[in-house]
């Protein structure tokens, strides 16, 4: 395939250079034929009417010494014919030769009046004859003693400085070979990490995840490599993370599955024998271990759906404060039972852009994670304040301080950590990560002289509201 696309390249390369050498061969053409053809006339022009000044002034100097005019016409018309390598030749108007450069018979070349032109009083035929000779004529004055006029005529015996059109076309024809070899390489060279890029690819393709494109540079193509490689290192990250989502469904699923598979049997020996208590309070624990496995069921489409939002508008306006109050009364009994103290200290009327639904969602989970990982008669401080242009919300409990590594782990799926009490699916951090992520958010996890600690940052939706409410539910 890369050899394919590397001729195509070459291809192209040589398709375009024909073609620009072309309009440059047409365009030269078009602007110089015509100039060389205006200096081919002139100067065949200027060298007429210097034949004829001299012709004249031969002429014009034999009554004064006395010479004849016949015999000057020709020695003047053979010196210009040697000179110029041409024939030439006087005759008068009506034909009459008077004098001529060389023997034999005149014959006066074909003339097309297209390719004629004036230069003074001369007339320039070029490209004339099979030859291409040139040929012009001008009138003469002969004086005395022949008195009247007379023509000069002037026939190249060699080409009048044509346009060396084939050794131009020859020329480009060389640069273009010369250049198709140098392109031999550059496409080479296009094409190389490109063959490496589809490499990788194959290798992706055939399991290897770990596999990426060694393209350097800052043009396309190498944005293009980087590219790659970023999709590559997400892709390896989504199927590492569905494995192990897999494994710990698969390991989260198989104890309520046992229990029920233990209870079913233990409930086929009661019923056998007949003792309706014990199947009840088996049958009572198969019904709880039937809830804990569709909550963890629940949870986990939860958790999978989240995957498939895009990210919540910032038109509507949340109060979280309103949503932490409903779920401090909903969870009242449970902080009570571990005797845990909850102080809140929040802005009312601070309010942020998102999805009540969802961040009440979100809101829940943290409350369920301290409540849980707080142990009785441990403290839970809700604080939440207006920070530039976000609201910041931190949950903290005296819980004892997580190891480093575990801060970022915390909000994987299925961890808990250590010192839980209570069953738990493992997924309420995940979710809110989540969560937060689709309002545009953070979310992160530390150590405090006062406990651990959860916090999250949303975006703000107005900035009224200034009063701080302090309070305590026990």
């Amino acid at each position: 395939m890369m050899r394919r696309l590397y001729f195509k390249i070459l291809l192209h390369w040589v398709v375009a250079l024909i073609v620009t050498e072309a309009l440059i061969f047409g365009l030269f053409l078009f602007i110089v034929k015509d100039g060389h053809r205006a200096y081919v006339v002139e100067s065949i022009g200027r060298n007429t009417l210097i034949a004829r000044d001299y012709v004249e002034a031969a002429i014009a100097g034999c009554p004064v010494k006395g010479e004849d005019v016949g015999t000057v016409m020709r020695d003047a018309v053979e010196r210009l014919g040697a000179s110029a390598h041409a024939k030439v030749w006087i005759n008068r108007t009506d034909g009459t030769l008077l004098a001529a450069s060389f023997a034999g018979d005149i014959k006066v070349p074909e003339v097309d009046s297209g390719k004629s032109a004036n230069y003074e009083k001369a007339t320039i035929n070029v490209e004339v004859g099979p030859k291409r000779l040139s040929y012009s004529t001008v009138p003469i004055t002969l004086g005395n003693p022949l008195e009247g006029t007379a023509t000069l005529h002037i026939l190249t015996e060699r080409e009048p400085g044509r346009f060396p059109h084939g050794k131009f076309g020859a020329g480009l024809a060389l640069i273009g070979v010369v250049i198709a070899v140098f392109a031999i390489p550059l496409s080479r060279h296009i094409t190389r990490p490109l063959k490496r890029l589809q490499e990788s690819a194959l290798r992706i393709a055939g399991g290897d995840l770990s596999a990426r494109a060694d393209i350097r540079g800052k043009d396309e193509i190498g944005r293009l490599g980087q590219a790659f490689n970023s999709m590559a290192e997400t892709v390896e990250r989504m199927i590492q993370a569905g494995k192990e989502l897999t494994a710990n469904v698969s390991h989260e699923l198989r104890s309520p599955l046992a229990r029920i598979r233990v209870a079913g049997e233990c409930l086929k020996d009661s019923v056998a024998r007949g003792d309706t208590s014990d199947s009840a309070e088996l049958l009572e624990g198969m019904w709880e271990d039937i809830a804990e496995a569709d909550q963890l069921i629940g949870r986990i489409l939860d958790y999978s759906k989240l995957d498939l939002h895009e990210p919540v508008p910032v038109t509507t306006e949340v109060w979280p404060a309103t949503i932490l109050d409903g779920l401090l009364k909903a969870m009242r009994p449970q902080f009570k039972t571990k005797e845990i103290t909850v102080e809140i200290e929040v802005e009312p009327q601070l309010s942020v852009a998102g999805d009540e639904e969802w961040l009440r969602a979100a809101f829940k989970n943290l409350l369920e994670n301290a409540a849980r990982y707080t142990s009785e008669g441990g403290r839970v401080r809700i604080s939440m304040r207006s920070e530039n242009d976000a609201v910041m919300l931190e949950v903290t409990n005296s819980s004892p301080p997580l190891l480093a590594e575990d801060l970022e782990r915390i909000f994987n799926p299925f961890y808990r950590g250590k010192g839980a009490t209570g069953e738990g699916t493992g997924l309420g951090l995940a979710i809110t990560k989540k969560i937060i992520a689709l309002h545009q958010g953070d979310i992160g996890a530390r150590n405090t002289p006062q406990g651990f600690q959860v916090w999250l940052r949303l975006s703000r939706f107005t900035a009224e509201g200034s009063v701080l409410i302090s309070g305590r539910s026990d």
